[in-house]
């Protein structure tokens, strides 16, 4: 419980104490921020298909995948804008506050799916609208997390654009990579949507 009481101060900005301070450390904070992600978001999904059994049991793998491996995809292209911008950042502490942020998202996923679970059941209008607008709270939860975290571990009379600049990448990589994840990944919700089709259906094309 301390443990998970730490990732949450974390996730909100607090500086690292000494004692989490190693590199060791940190890479076990990354490790149970994400697992912690994979089983809030698994919590999800099973309510996002509560409406289709099969579909409940497929998405308590699918929504982590989705998730795990989007984080993934981000991290190399985001390391490298923190070393080619010269960020003031440790790359554990930029690594720890995307981890942390990404939980945060996650677990708001969690925290709405026995709404979710329950308007599913009972609204065929209300349950659909409600399974997307929590995956749309949850990606800008994790944003604004990521990025005030980061803000807030920057040294003192540092240029901002050093600090955000490797932080939008990492967004904007999560982001690209999510959309068509969900596509492989889908269905996830029981009705049609149009991230189903991926980036060629969002644009219409």
């Amino acid at each position: 419980m301390d443990t998970f009481i730490t990732l949450l101060d974390l996730a909100n900005g607090r500086p690292f104490k000494a004692e989490d301070d190693g590199r060791a450390r940190r890479a076990q904070l990354v490790v149970l921020s994400l697992l912690t992600a994979v089983l809030a978001s698994a919590v999800w999904g099973l309510a996002a298909g509560s409406k289709a059994p099969l579909l409940a049991v497929a998405n308590l793998y699918k929504v982590p995948m989705v998730v795990l491996l989007s984080a993934l995809c981000a991290v190399p292209g985001g390391l490298l804008a923190w070393k080619l911008c010269s960020s003031p950042l440790r790359p554990s502490e930029l690594l720890v506050s995307f981890a942390t942020s990404i939980m945060s998202g996650t677990l708001v996923m969690a925290v709405l799916a026995p709404l979710i679970a329950l308007y599913y059941q009972t609204s065929a209008w209300m349950g659909p609208m409600l399974g997307l607008a929590s995956t749309f709270t949850a990606l800008t939860v994790a944003t604004v997390t990521f990025l005030r975290g980061v803000l807030r571990r920057a040294p003192p009379k540092v240029s901002r654009g050093q600090v955000l600049f490797p932080a939008l990448v990492f967004v904007f990589l999560q982001i690209a990579t999510l959309v068509q994840f969900i596509a492989v990944a889908s269905p996830i919700l029981p009705e049609n949507t149009v991230f189903d089709g991926g980036i060629d259906q969002m644009v219409g094309h």
